[in-house]
């Protein structure tokens, strides 16, 4: 006993005499956020200068403050317009993470319930099974388990069809699997969801998006038509690959009739007030309890493992609620990423260490950035600034 309490003494004397040396339940080096985030900054800033990618916005949030938040690059290529904190892209499918937040706030309104059946609200739908029909639920629409074939009628949004239209030709589609049974990602069946919340409350989707999250956040950049991404005066020209180059493309309305899905316009610092929410930051805003139950893994995805398993970190792929959730080198990694003509955008974030980045580009050339930065914070990345991000 007298041995055990030396012991203590000692060690209170060396946090005492040594009060800057900072422990941490996993074992792990204390980050210096300030050094990395100038290492990242530099390596970023100089491949863009060097490569041919028109540009790109990056926020970087951690410990409930904005450590990056910065354009790189141009709106257009052959101008020296620069991209900036207010710069507008499309969002694409990183969009769907806000419908599923949203839903959770109307879950605990008490409004709807994770498990109701559709029916409940869209009485008249009906999918071409009517067992599947009765089975179908919210939870089946936001984790992609509708049992419909993926990227059902993709095609038509892509056309220009009217909304109603498509909802039309999606009760036709035969099932190839029970709802909750098999994932099969969507887009328009993902957007069923604004019909249901609109029959629940009453308001159209954007209107209630606006004053439970996107007001409250201060998100005023945040828009969801073609129209108000070209008035905002500052938006990002989108780039496509034409003969291996590329060049600046008109923006299209594609998309925009699937506002759940994919319909969403933004800026960088719109966006890291996202993020901040998403990391439990504005809980004031959206609850801890909401951002776990999107974040839950509900369903394997295992062709992600290919798809997104850069360098082998990738241990398992799951889909919540307009999430993925990533095991990456042993850590939970909440991610989305999702392109449309001439944009791609991505988000992805580490819960238990309270840190993510977001990005938005004007082109859809596959790129590392946020691989970088994670590999760069977790101490797992490869020295090699000039090749990292090929």
């Amino acid at each position: 006993m007298i041995l055990q309490k030396k012991l203590f003494l000692y060690f209170l004397l060396f946090l005492l005499l040594f009060p800057q040396i900072s422990f941490s339940s996993d074992n792990s080096k204390a980050v210096n956020i300030e050094k990395l985030i100038t290492e990242y900054d530099s390596i970023i800033s100089g491949y863009v200068e060097t490569s041919q990618l028109p540009g790109v916005a990056i926020g970087i949030v951690t410990n409930g403050k904005i450590a990056l938040l910065k354009g790189y690059g141009v709106k257009k290529t052959g101008t020296t317009e620069a991209i900036d904190k207010d710069t507008v892209f499309r969002l694409a499918s990183v969009s769907k993470g806000f419908a599923s937040v949203l839903t959770g706030l109307l879950v605990k309104d008490g409004v709807l319930q994770w498990d109701d059946k559709v029916t409940k609200y869209l009485p008249e739908f009906t999918l071409k099974d009517k067992a599947n029909t009765e089975h179908l639920t919210i939870r089946n629409i936001l984790n992609h388990t509708s049992g419909l074939v993926p990227h059902a009628y993709d095609n038509l949004i892509e056309a220009d069809v009217p909304y109603n239209k498509i909802i039309e030709e999606l009760q036709k589609l035969p099932s190839y699997c029970s709802p909750g049974k098999c994932y099969g990602y969507q887009n328009a069946f993902y957007s069923l969801i604004t019909e249901v919340i609109k029959s629940a409350t009453g308001k159209e989707y954007d209107t209630l998006l606006s004053e439970r999250i996107l007001n409250p956040l201060k998100m005023d950049g945040v828009s969801f038509t073609k129209k108000k991404f070209i008035s905002s005066g500052n938006y990002a020209c989108p780039h496509e690959l034409v003969k291996g180059r590329l060049i600046p493309v008109a923006p299209q309305g594609t998309y925009y009739s699937t506002a759940a899905a994919s319909g969403l316009n933004a800026g960088i610092e719109d966006m890291t007030q996202w993020l901040l929410a998403m990391l439990g930051n504005r809980q004031d805003v959206i609850p801890a309890s909401i951002i776990d139950e999107v974040c839950t893994p509900l369903v394997k995805t295992p062709t992600e493992l290919r798809k997104y398993n850069w360098n082998n970190r990738l241990s398992s792929t799951h889909y919540g609620m307009g999430w993925r959730i990533f095991n990456y080198s042993g850590h939970n990694l909440v991610y989305h990423s999702g392109n449309v003509y001439g944009y791609f955008a991505a988000m992805a974030f580490l819960p238990e260490q309270n840190t993510g980045i977001v990005i938005l580009q004007n082109s859809r050339v596959y790129n590392k950035y946020i691989y970088a930065f994670l590999d760069m914070y977790l101490g797992i990345w490869k020295k090699d600034p000039q090749n990292y991000l090929r």
